[in-house]
């Protein structure tokens, strides 16, 4: 009889205490949950991240910090990520770069579908072509026509994996030679265009605008119509350029093998930002469209864009490095 007692006893205790464990595996966040941006401070990645993050903190209760990792067009911050261990405390900030990879890598430093699951998407970007103060012409058909005289006389920043791809797409359709010049982010591409040293820059809208008109001046816009707060500036599309339509986005990325609950209070956490009155107002007044997301949409996106930019790399013949 006491031997039945005692291992009923012992049984209850064990049960209590995998419970516990369990109880306490469940509570996400336990420390700062990290968001990793892959550029440097003043990109549209860093300014989204840091938007979402204050609001972010309040919902899950713990501070929510922006953690900028440049280098590599991208690939070191999404590594750092990959690296970190799969319990939701370290997020990407991704979208662009990760999908690009293929289309321009044989072997891509990380692959978002074997080593990364998605929590969900926030914003689509609005992108600009802009031309520093001083530039000769005034329109996308002036950069045109200066590179039909003596080609490779203009000269293009590239900050981003994506945008160079943009680069090769907008040479190899206008049949222009704009030569690219890489740089680690927007700043140091900025800190040239406003010393003369480079021609030609593609950024977001919302990272441009305290540029816009002082020292940058806007050649193009991308995406499916002008944008309402440059109505006079043309799409890439309307110069005769097919093709560019397509917006890049930003989204939120875990380790692959982060916990479901883990992700799904991350996802929640989000978009209950992004449904917030005040967040939204804040980001498209930055010029970003919000866009928020199930993990699994997210995720369809991601793939089939980067199943389609394998396909216009080719068509514009950019050899895989």
């Amino acid at each position: 009889m006491w031997f039945r007692t005692i291992v009923a006893g012992l049984a209850t205790i064990m049960m209590s205490a995998t419970a516990v464990a369990q109880e306490k595996a469940a509570e996400f966040p336990q420390q700062p949950v990290k968001l990793v941006v892959v550029y440097q401070p003043g990109g549209a990645n860093d300014i989204v991240a840091r938007v979402l993050a204050e609001h972010m903190t309040g919902t899950l209760g713990r501070q929510v910090m922006v953690l900028n990792k440049p280098g590599a067009a991208g690939a070191v911050g999404a590594q750092f990520v990959v690296n970190s261990p799969a319990d939701g405390h370290t997020v990407l900030m991704g979208g662009a770069p990760l999908v690009v990879a293929r289309a321009l890598y044989k072997n891509p430093a990380v692959d978002f579908r074997e080593s990364l699951a998605p929590v969900g998407k926030a914003v689509n970007l609005n992108l600009v072509l802009v031309a520093r103060k001083a530039f000769a012409g005034d329109r996308f058909q002036d950069v045109v026509r200066m590179e039909k005289d003596k080609p490779g006389s203009v000269t293009m920043a590239v900050t981003a994996s994506t945008y160079e791809l943009y680069h090769a797409r907008i040479n190899d359709l206008a049949g222009t030679d704009i030569m690219k010049v890489p740089y680690p982010g927007v700043p140091a591409a900025m800190n040239d265009l406003n010393g003369n040293r480079v021609d030609l820059l593609i950024d977001s809208v919302s990272a441009q605008q305290p540029f816009l008109g002082s020292a940058t001046k806007p050649l193009a816009v991308f995406g499916r119509q002008r944008l309402a707060s440059m109505p006079d500036v043309p799409t890439l599309t309307e110069l005769g350029l097919q093709g560019f339509d397509d917006q890049p986005y930003i989204g939120m990325l875990v380790p692959k093998g982060t916990p479901e609950h883990a992700i799904g209070k991350l996802n929640a956490s989000l978009n209950q930002a992004l449904a917030d009155p005040d967040v939204k107002k804040k980001l498209e007044e930055l010029h970003f469209s919000v866009e928020s997301s199930t993990p699994e949409a997210f995720f369809e996106q991601m793939k089939a864009d980067s199943d389609k930019l394998e396909t216009v790399a080719e068509q514009a013949k950019i050899e895989k490095t």
